[in-house]
């Protein structure tokens, strides 16, 4: 059987390309899954601060500042991201999609792709009602103490109340949307691909490795994918649309014979077309906590993590809302030995600044046509010198959020640093501090990016399509030509909305 479209990953992007392009009952869809596709009600449930699961993470390690390398999670399962995130349902800045450059992904032309997403109570002409993805919020009466603490201490150090984080103008301190309901995320498997469940042209094979996209004549025409880890099977399509994500997408594609001509020959890999830009980019936010140690009995864990969220310009910032600050109400180090015994307690809480206009750059690399061999992924946090001293200014901020008299009852000490850290004048020792416990928020992006010419390392066109291979598109966030200002799981489900209205 040819299929009219062969989708290889059921991610955030993913699943919502097949559900939306198998609404016309004409149309064939496959879409292949590499982790497992069925429901896992335990595993979908927010967890409190390790968001990957044995058997639905693909144990990628990353380079992350330096020499320094961590455990890089992501989503191996159907939903893929939406499936192990926070479950924060975050638009970026309406300037962010205007600056990818063409009227395709304008925010004028994605507004109503995340109206057509949501189902947010707040409605009326700015947010979607009736959608597949709740948008949730915390009303101020509703706030925990702790969070109620930190929104005093910000509004005393002149941030503003923000009733609607995803108004595309408001910055300040505010209820963080979420697609979280009674504490689960609902993922874009809920969401879109069990009301699709049971359409007789749409078909979903879980286990399935992507091996390579077969190309004949500079057109794709199947996909080989390994079931389950054995032997190699294809399936042939009219349209190969790789949605696996901002890693697997520019592996599948380098593994394809589609990258760097002479990074793909120095691994054994037959170069079908030289797209330089394939695997470079790589976008990541960062941030750093800074960790505090509560007088004893002045924490508890029952209660929820977080309600609110800080957007804010940072000094001297071109653009609005480059930052984000959140605090985290309890974190349990029973399980997590070294930053334990570095915070000298097994109980803390903290707040976090993050980068959102990172400038530094990353690059991912496969050194194996196998696909079972992983990818080197190199972020490069914080290689700008821009990005030292915006985070450094961040963690001055959320260190007199975390010593304000509004948090007094929690605060016993701050933990690794001490107070000459935040002397005015020597950013140096919070600078040693960002690069040692920076950490990446697994936004990574960019590493498909899309735009006009190839030869400046761009790999797709404004329609999703590979440069220099008929039938073969990329529609996931490894296109996207700059990060947005927030979390990018809502962004990429936006995509596969826009991505299904280009293709039927």
């Amino acid at each position: 059987m040819i299929y009219d479209f062969v989708i290889v990953g059921g991610g955030s992007t993913g699943a919502v390309l097949a559900a939306r392009l198998s609404e016309n009952s004409d149309t064939s869809v496959l879409l292949l899954e590499a982790g497992p596709i069925e429901p896992d009600a335990d595993a979908d449930r927010l967890g409190a601060v390790d968001f990957s699961h044995t058997g639905r993470d693909w144990g990628f390690q990353a380079r992350t500042t330096g020499d320094a390398t961590a455990p890089y999670p992501q989503g191996r399962t159907l939903g893929g991201g939406s499936a192990v995130n926070g479950g924060v349902a975050l638009r970026g800045m309406p300037s962010d999609y205007d600056a990818w450059a063409s009227p395709n992904w304008s925010w004028e032309a994605m507004a109503p792709c995340f109206r057509r997403l949501e189902d947010d109570p707040l409605g009326g002409n700015l947010h979607g009602t009736g959608g597949p993805i709740p948008i949730r919020r915390a009303a101020k009466d509703d706030l925990v103490a702790p969070q109620q603490q930190l929104l005093d201490a910000a509004q005393d150090t002149g941030l503003s109340w923000v009733d609607d984080h995803n108004d595309g103008a408001s910055e300040g301190i505010g209820p963080s949307p979420q697609n979280v309901v009674d504490g689960v995320r609902v993922s874009t498997a809920m969401a879109y691909l069990r009301p699709a469940d049971g359409r007789p042209n749409l078909r979903i094979i879980g286990g399935a490795h992507a091996h390579h996209v077969v190309i004949e004549r500079d057109r794709a025409t199947a996909v080989a994918y390994s079931p389950n880890g054995s032997g190699l099977e294809q399936v042939r399509g009219r349209h190969i649309l790789v949605c696996a994500g901002a890693l697997n997408s520019p592996a599948l594609l380098m593994r394809s014979g589609i990258g760097p001509v002479r990074d793909l020959e120095a691994v054994g890999i037959r170069s079908v077309v030289h797209l330089p830009g394939v695997g470079a980019n790589l976008m990541e936010h960062v941030g750093a906590f800074i960790f505090v140690v509560p007088p004893e009995g002045a924490v508890t864990t029952e209660m929820v993590q977080h309600q609110l969220l800080i957007r804010y310009s940072s000094p001297a910032s071109p653009v609005t809302n480059d930052m984000q600050i959140g605090m985290m109400n309890h974190w349990d180090l029973s399980q997590n030995e070294p930053l334990a015994e570095v915070c000298g307690s097994e109980l803390i809480w903290g707040i976090c600044a993050g980068i959102q206009v990172p400038r530094s750059r990353g690059r991912l690399r496969v050194l194996s046509p196998d696909p079972d061999h992983p990818p080197v992924i190199d972020l490069n946090l914080l290689d700008s010198p821009d990005d030292i001293a915006q985070l450094t200014a961040g963690l001055r901020l959320c260190y007199r959020l975390a010593t304000h008299e509004a948090l007094a009852e929690r605060f016993e000490r701050v933990a690794v640093l001490d107070e000459g850290a935040f002397a005015d004048g020597d950013d140096s020792a919070l600078a040693e501090y960002a690069r040692q416990f920076s950490f990446p928020w697994y936004h990574a992006s960019g590493t498909c990016r899309m735009g006009p010419d190839p030869d400046a390392g761009d790999v797709v066109d404004d329609f999703g399509r590979v440069h220099g291979i008929d039938r073969l598109s990329v529609f996931d966030a490894s296109i996207l030509p700059m990060i947005p200002r927030a979390n990018t799981n809502l962004t990429c489900i936006a995509v596969g909305e826009r991505a299904a209205e280009m293709l039927k």
